[in-house]
Parts: C-alpha cells; structure tokens; sequence
C-alpha cells in the first residue's frame, strides 16, 4: 500500500521552511540525491533537495520513486508571478503545467509533450490560510525570467493564461505521469515578472515565499489524515 509522499523543492531555503515543521526527521543520500524522512502533520514523508532546473528536478523524481511506494507528489517553493495584479508571497496552485521552452516548431502549443493537467480541490485548506492565492497554468524552463527577457515575450505570446513561472515542476509531474503517481504543486511568488529587478526581488523575498508555500504544504497534509 502506498502510503509516503515525496516533497521535491529545488533550493535549500524551500526545503529548509518545510524541514523545521517535520518530526522524527532522518538526513539521507543516495546516487547524489540528498533528502530527508521524518513526518509532517502526522503523515509519512520524504522531502528531497533536487536542485534547480528540470534536468535535476526529473532525476530526483525518478531516483526517489524507485526507492519508496509513494503515494502523492508535491512539489514546492517558489515560483515567479506573471499576473500584473499578483503580489510577493501569493501562493500559486497549478491544474496545468507545461514547458515554456520546448519548441516543436509549428507544432500547436496543445500538442500533448507539453501538457501535464492535475486538479486538487482543497478551497477550504485555502481559504483556512487566509493568504492570497491563484489557481491555474504554470509554465516551466530552464531559465530564470525577467521583464525584459525573451522568454517572457515568449510566455506573454504563446501562455497568455499561465499564472506562474518557475524552473521544475513540470518535469515533476512529467516523471510521476509516467510513473503513474498523483502530483501537486504548491508554490508561493518570491516575485513578479512584470515589475523591474525582479531578479533582486526574488534574492529578497525568497524565504517568504519559502515560508508560504510551507505553510500550504503543511495545510494540505493535514487535510489528508482521515
């Protein structure tokens, strides 16, 4: 019976927000993977460091889902907004994922490589939260997106609906699709792309978000025990 949820976050602030709200935590390794096993809001847990970027993100996936029965995927931490109205600190749910720099050509951007769909219906954890939050498309890629980038043109243009940008979830949810396994992702914006320095910002705000998108993480798990 699958019964552990792996937690994937990419940087050290992320997981670390969420490692201080686990208990009977044990630090392990293996094939260059670093994580943790322990509990969080009485549920059995391995949260991993993956590192940043998709390449990284999969291979952990992978290695952690070889390993143990898991039951559910979540990714956390931060993600950068794209909504002129969004503010630092919101939290971002995806119900659909895609990579924002795959390129088929004239392939349409429907075609099923990008598509990732997985819908979780927890207003209630939400609204219990009393923060800000947003439920909708994230785009991922290998890059960290500014204003004034090309692959924001490139978003704007081709994912005018996506609500967040980040560098890893989509891959997740590529592995665990593949692997069969339900998957979630629960980020907070440590920043928004349309304001300028939004690359300062994030340096800034990183740990808050970190902090959020633990909080949710920690919310969801408790509404998972019976």
């Amino acid at each position: 019976m699958r019964d552990i949820y792996l937690i994937i976050g990419a940087l050290n602030e992320e997981v670390d927000a969420l490692l201080k709200r686990m208990e009977n935590i044990e630090s392990l390794e293996y094939q260059g993977v670093s994580y943790y096993t322990g509990k969080l809001s009485g549920q059995n847990c391995v949260l991993a460091l993956s590192g940043v970027g998709k390449v990284n993100a999969a291979y952990t996936t992978t290695v952690l889902t070889g390993m143990f029965d898991v039951c559910e995927i979540i990714n956390i931490g931060s993600a950068g907004g794209l909504d002129v109205n969004q503010n630092v600190g919101d939290l971002v749910i995806a119900d659909e994922l895609k990579y924002h720099d795959l390129d088929f050509g004239n392939a349409p951007v429907d075609e099923r490589y990008f598509f990732y769909p997985k819908t979780h219906d927890f207003e209630k954890v939400l609204i219990q939260l009393g923060l800000p939050y947003h439920k909708g498309l994230i785009v991922s890629g290998d890059q960290f997106v500014m204003k004034d980038s090309d692959a924001f043109k490139n978003i704007q243009l081709k994912f005018p609906s996506a609500i967040a940008v980040e560098m890893e979830a989509t891959a997740v949810a590529a592995v665990a699709k593949k692997r069969g396994i339900p998957c979630i992702v629960l980020r907070a914006l440590s920043d928004v792309t349309h304001h300028d320095d939004n690359d300062l910002v994030f340096e800034d705000y990183l740990v808050l978000a970190s902090e959020n998108s633990a909080k949710l993480c920690s919310a969801y798990m408790e509404s998972r025990t019976p």
